[in-house]
């Protein structure tokens, strides 16, 4: 059975969710998404599958939270969409750590503190681990159905995935920050002056897409956080979890504008 809210709400959500939020951003990731898809195959940027997979599970988050509002019976649509959202970040960073290979690879590696080849695997490895350990914290909170073990332990798993990620990822901000100053006061790259230029948009979309997703993460960490389960109790408490208007803020616009940095 659904949960009545603090709201009187009869739903899965701790707080009265709504629906003209979810409907938006589906739409606004939608169209983010044929953008997105549109220039791979003009550009031939096969690469940039990952960030398409990332908005495609943005998407289909929001369809699914669409639902779930309107069908509080069913467990699958709370579910998907909880872990569609959760996830979808650690894909944009992911593509981040494979467009970071391939500069270091273009400019040289020489200048960097891991060998190009290394940082797409050891960073990607890391982030798939983060993928699966947040879906599973994800999964875990959605079906926990009001089970005080279940909710700490989905807590546990959650907040271990997204400290993952958010120190992985700090990692990497320092590589890629370290590589574009090594480089950039390199005097045999200044005879390439033309050519470096062109990496100016790659790396706006990089200390963009770095502050954006650390934002996000942090605002993950903190929500996960910040629940507390008193025995007893149907719902967990905490102001980031029982209130909707963080997760647009400080979640939803974030990652919608990350993708547009990297636009054509």
């Amino acid at each position: 059975m659904a949960d009545t809210n603090t709201d009187g709400h009869n739903s899965r959500y701790p707080y009265a969710p709504a629906t003209w939020a979810a409907v938006l951003f589906a739409i606004l990731f939608g169209a983010s998404l044929v953008i997105h898809a549109y220039q791979i195959f003009r550009y031939k940027t096969w690469y940039m599958w990952v960030m398409v997979v990332a908005i495609a599970l943005e998407v289909i988050g929001f369809i699914t939270r669409v639902i779930s509002i309107h069908l509080t019976e069913p467990l699958w649509p709370v579910l998907i969409a909880q872990t569609g959202l959760v996830v979808a970040p650690a894909f944009i960073a992911a593509q981040d750590y494979m467009i970071m290979g391939r500069v270091m690879s273009y400019v040289g590696k020489e200048y960097g503190y891991i060998n190009h080849t290394k940082i797409t695997k050891i960073f990607v490895g890391a982030d798939l681990f983060a993928i699966l350990t947040q879906s599973s914290g994800g999964a875990l909170l959605a079906g926990a159905n009001g089970d005080l073990d279940r909710m700490k332990l989905a807590q546990k798993v959650l907040l271990f995935g997204l400290v993952l990620q958010v120190i992985t990822f700090g990692i990497f901000a320092f590589v890629g920050i370290a590589f574009n100053i090594r480089s950039s006061r390199s005097p045999y790259l200044r005879v390439f002056k033309e050519e470096m230029k062109s990496m100016r948009k790659l790396w706006f979309a990089f200390y963009v897409g770095s502050a954006l997703i650390t934002a996000r993460s942090i605002y993950r960490t903190v929500e996960f956080g910040d629940i507390k389960f008193t025995p007893g109790a149907r719902d967990a408490q905490g102001y980031t979890y029982t209130h909707e208007w963080p997760l647009y803020a400080f979640d939803s616009i974030p990652i919608f504008v990350r993708p547009y940095t990297t636009h054509q």
